[in-house]
C-alpha cells in the first residue's frame, strides 16, 4: 500500500482488498474495542475492529519503508 492510499475507503472501494483473519491477545483486543468507542462517542469515522487494523498495519508498513533519520 503506497503512503497516500487509503486505508479505509468509502463503501464499495474495497473490491481489491484482501479478506484475512487474525488472532490477536486479549490486552490488544480490548485496546482494539476502547478506541472503537472512544472514536464512536467522538463522532469520528472508522470505528469498526477492522477499519482499526487497516490503519495499524498501514502505518506500520509505512514507517517500515521510511524508517526515522532517513
Amino acid at each position: 500500500m503506497h503512503a497516500d492510499s487509503d486505508p479505509n475507503p468509502p463503501y464499495g472501494g474495497k473490491s481489491a482488498f484482501r479478506k484475512i483473519t487474525v488472532t490477536v491477545p486479549p490486552e490488544v483486543y480490548e485496546r482494539l474495542m476502547q478506541e472503537s468507542a472512544r472514536r464512536k462517542i467522538a463522532g469520528e469515522p472508522n470505528q469498526l475492529v477492522s477499519a482499526l487494523l487497516r490503519e495499524a498495519v498501514s502505518r506500520y508498513l509505512n514507517a517500515l519503508d521510511h524508517p526515522t533519520g532517513e
